[in-house]
């Protein structure tokens, strides 16, 4: 039973119509980071938008971790595939082992904000904006949740072009 578990795992994560899956969802994690980055710096810095970006900043963070990890396996099963990489190749595995740390602290940071920063409901239907009372957080927990989201967002915004520059490194080698 565990082997076909395995041989089930390794085609998942493996191809999908010839296609190296790795390749494939990158393209996931370099669209979803950086727009899940502006949102949650727009969450962050525009309080009157967070009604609006509450959950785009939940969803868009939770996905870009989960597309981040299938990255991470998708790209083990490729550098086995290819006998091993070169030591740009480990480099990069590095780099994206970082960078699903670095989006799990992103996500958990995100939810956090999401639910304990306040900031005004959305509009009524005459126009009238009141404010968010669901949750009653203490207003310093509110002000570092919101520069501990700024930091969060602006690392996973740097680390997924270092780990993207190190993969392009890894398959087209040095452009400079």
């Amino acid at each position: 039973m565990t082997s076909d578990r395995v041989v089930l795992e390794v085609s998942m994560f493996d191809q999908v119509s010839g296609l190296p899956v790795h390749v494939l969802v990158i393209h996931v994690v370099v669209v979803f980071v950086p727009l899940t980055v502006l949102v949650a710096l727009g969450y962050a810095l525009v309080p009157r938008w967070r009604w609006l970006l509450r959950w785009p900043l939940v969803v868009g963070s939770v996905a870009s971790w989960l597309a981040a990890l299938v990255a991470q396996r998708s790209g083990s099963h490729l550098i086995t595939r290819l006998g091993g990489g070169t030591p740009a190749a480990q480099a990069h595995m590095g780099q994206g082992e970082l960078l699903g740390w670095v989006l799990l602290g992103f996500f958990v940071v995100s939810v956090a904000a999401a639910f304990a920063v306040q900031g005004p409901s959305a509009p009524s239907w005459r126009g009238e904006v009141g404010r968010r009372s669901a949750v009653s957080v203490a207003r310093p927990i509110q002000i570092v949740l919101v520069v501990l989201l700024i930091v969060a967002a602006v690392a996973a915004g740097v680390q997924v072009f270092r780990t993207g520059d190190s993969g392009a490194r890894a398959v087209w080698g040095s452009t400079s």
